[in-house]
């Protein structure tokens, strides 16, 4: 370690990469730093090492370049360590045993059920109770995921219809929720022990798994979050595989079937999980030209029921399309800074935007939520006049620079900024429109009070913030760190295949950071596929 550390004082491309990681983990540390005590990155302090933002950056720089000189040196190290040993062997003939997959499909259901225990039916709130209420009212969407909502609609229907009650359906999702996510946890521990993950990453990840408290609050969470990160899982499998052993892959059709599967499923339980398929397809059809044809079928397929998902059939079951208004959080956030701020926007600009946006509308700005302007977005008169609104947008835009990056950067800073205090994951039940009986009225019933303490503590109060440390590891912005880091890792060993891998993190974490807000459900899938990252830069380059 000590030769390859001299080796490293004379190689300049160690510190090329160093300085450019160090400037990029400095700029977020210092950008979120500002906006969580400022609400802007462009304020001005008298004190002359702080005084703007890129003097702050700078001040930052030495610490930041020694950490990942550092995270560098210890990632090589753990990469050159052979996988061999007694306990290597003794882990080999345990994991080699007949039953271990359904022992670990078991060992990871009873991870959860502390979680299950302490906050008995589970956390009910977020989308689950509209989605239910609105179908049953008669108004049927695909604002949310139809496949998710047709599954909380059935159960919620069965259980009322035998006289057990919206509580107990509720049970009955999450603990359905509990079984698939903890059968897709047994399968990624499988795949890691076929690729010969080292075994520290093996048992660490078990741990990781059991432990960490998110996986717990998520699995039994009633959101269409929770599997779609299991699928985001089952997907990072997928295409590691027929990237890496493609002659394997595209023998037969069995894997291009399984994939398409494991594709079609991430949209069908997030709307945004097309987009981030659909950003990888010219990437993985350049690099496996070799096999375009079978993956070119592939994406055929998953187009086509994309456009029968949101056409033919949801018209034929009487699904109102989602509305569009959703795409366009920026421009709301962005267009609302500005105006709140008392920005350069000219009277023949406002006369543009009025319609789609009054002034009422624009004064209900919120830094890091964009629905109090969404909900009084007129979609009608923006899609009538989409055109000339961009235009005006953008003009307002080449003015007001340092207001829009305000305006993106406070939508979004939870996602990277580890010290953010703006994340959060409630450890209640929603019981909305009590007087309703199409809604769902699920009541909150812990089973231990020492378990509901614990989780609560960690989902609703966020007492970790309070502890050093801890506080970035269950922080999502440490995890969008890891993702950067990985990613600026690999380009530094010329190891370009290994992006390729990894595309789906970036393109799903692209799509998030242009949505309403920053939630730690939107960001699980990125938490949930950390041990992936670290497998990707100890893998040995193919």
């Amino acid at each position: 370690m000590k030769t390859r550390f001299r080796a490293w004082t004379g190689n300049l491309r160690i510190w090329l990469f160093a300085l450019t990681g160090g400037i990029g983990f400095a700029a977020f540390d210092r950008c979120g730093y500002m906006l969580k005590n400022y609400g802007t990155i462009w304020a001005v302090s008298e004190n002359p090492w702080h005084r703007t933002i890129f003097h702050r950056i700078l001040c930052r720089l030495p610490v930041s370049v020694l950490a990942v000189l550092l995270l560098v040196l210890f990632i090589d190290w753990l990469g050159s360590r052979e996988r061999n040993g007694t306990w290597s062997e003794k882990w080999d003939g345990l994991t080699d045993g007949k039953y271990w997959f359904p022992v670990m499909w078991l060992l990871y259901f009873v991870s959860f059920l502390p979680v299950f225990l302490g906050g008995y039916p589970g956390i009910f709130a977020a989308d689950a109770p509209n989605q239910i209420g609105w179908t049953f009212s008669g108004w049927l969407t695909g604002h949310h995921p139809l496949l998710h909502t047709g599954i909380l609609c059935a159960i919620f229907s069965l259980s009322r219809s035998l006289g057990w009650g919206d509580t107990v359906a509720a049970a009955i999702c999450n603990v359905l929720q509990m079984i698939a996510l903890s059968g897709i946890f047994a399968w990624f521990s499988r795949f890691l022990k076929r690729e010969k993950a080292p075994l520290w990453l093996q048992i660490g990840t078990i741990v990781f798994l059991c432990v960490f408290p998110f996986h717990a609050l998520m699995s039994v969470y009633t959101t269409k979050d929770t599997i779609f990160s299991g699928i985001f899982l089952l997907c990072l499998m997928q295409i590691y595989q027929m990237c890496i052993r493609p002659e394997e892959y595209f023998t037969g059709y069995r894997h291009v079937w399984s994939g398409c599967l494991c594709f079609t499923l991430l949209f069908l339980f997030r709307n945004n999980g097309f987009h981030t398929m659909l950003l990888c397809m010219p990437f993985l059809i350049i690099y496996l030209r070799r096999y375009w044809k079978k993956l070119l079928l592939l994406f055929a397929v998953l187009l086509l029921v994309n456009q029968i998902y949101n056409g033919p059939f949801s018209a034929w079951i009487g699904a109102e399309p989602g509305n569009s208004r959703e795409a366009y959080s920026i421009v709301m956030q962005t267009l609302g800074r500005t105006y709140v701020a008392a920005g350069d926007i000219r009277p023949e600009e406002m006369d543009v935007i009025r319609p789609v946006m009054d002034e009422e509308t624009l004064a209900l700005y919120t830094p890091n939520l964009s629905d109090s302007i969404k909900n009084y977005f007129d979609t009608e008169a923006f899609n009538e006049n989409k055109g000339e609104f961009l235009k005006t947008w953008i003009q307002i835009g080449l003015r007001n620079k340092k207001i829009y990056i305000d305006a993106f950067l406070n939508t979004n800073s939870a996602f990277w900024y580890p010290g953010t205090a703006e994340e959060y994951l409630e450890f209640v039940c929603f019981d909305i429109a009590q007087d309703d009986p199409n809604y769902p009225h699920v009541q909150m019933k812990p089973v231990s009070d020492l378990f509901y303490q614990y989780y609560n503590g960690i989902g609703t109060d966020a007492s970790f913030r309070e502890i050093p440390v801890l506080r970035e590891l269950l922080s999502m912005g440490f995890y969008f760190w890891l993702m950067v880091f990985a990613g600026l890792y690999v380009l530094y060993k010329k190891e370009y295949a290994k992006l390729l891998w990894m595309l789906p993190f970036w393109t799903y974490m692209g799509t998030s950071m242009l949505g309403p807000t920053a939630l730690l459900r939107y960001a699980y899938p990125v938490m949930l596929g950390a041990p992936v990252l670290l497998l990707y830069m100890l893998k040995k380059n193919i």
